[in-house]
């Protein structure tokens, strides 16, 4: 039982670690099945007995990251991340440049505007999760129009960052960012 688990999963490894060096070479929507098994040495069946199509494999890898994000997140629970973001965007930071490559082929693939939609609404719901927000405001269209904003906007930053549209560091993207929604949580909620 344990050799067939050593093997399944070294099995997964292998055919991702294929489709990440395909990637590098080709456009993902140009991948084909039988590229991952020639490169991973690997046959069909053992492809398709872990992954549907290649974009099973795109898609794991995205709730990979989300489910690490949230778990970044939850570290940070109910911490007045409006009172003070710096550490939990240096954290959000510091997970990003371990993972470049992998957020870099996400932000890149055919339909990652779906990727970024989930990204922005994880951090949506982690911001409005805050108790810096008092419990009246939470329902309020201006502030869930504002959060809704400052989410996207970060989502925005990190993309423009990976797109070297950005001369500065993921430090100060998120040093930055703190400063605004800091001043945000001033003016909304009469923090500081």
């Amino acid at each position: 039982m344990k050799a067939e688990y050593r093997s399944a999963k070294r099995s997964r490894r292998m055919i991702r670690e294929a489709f990440l060096e395909l990637v590098k070479e080709k456009d993902i929507n140009k991948i084909t099945v039988t590229d991952i098994v020639k490169r991973a040495d690997l046959n069909r069946s053992t492809f398709y007995a872990h992954y549907a199509d290649v974009r099973a494999i795109l898609e794991e890898i995205e709730n990979e990251v989300i489910d690490k994000m949230l778990e970044i997140l939850k570290k940070f629970e109910f911490k007045n991340f409006f009172n003070n973001p710096t550490p939990l965007l240096l954290e959000v930071s510091r997970f990003i440049e371990r993972n470049q490559e992998i957020y870099k082929i996400l932000l890149n693939a055919p339909g990652s505007e779906i990727f970024l939609k989930k990204l922005k609404h994880v951090f949506a719901q982690y911001m409005l999760s805050d108790t810096d927000i008092p419990e009246y405001l939470k329902d309020s269209k201006m502030v869930n129009l504002r959060i809704s904003y400052f989410a996207g906007g970060i989502i925005h930053m990190y993309s423009e960052w990976f797109d070297g549209n950005l001369e500065c560091s993921l430090n100060d993207i998120s040093l930055e960012v703190s400063k605004l929604l800091s001043l945000e949580a001033k003016e909304l909620f009469g923090n500081g």
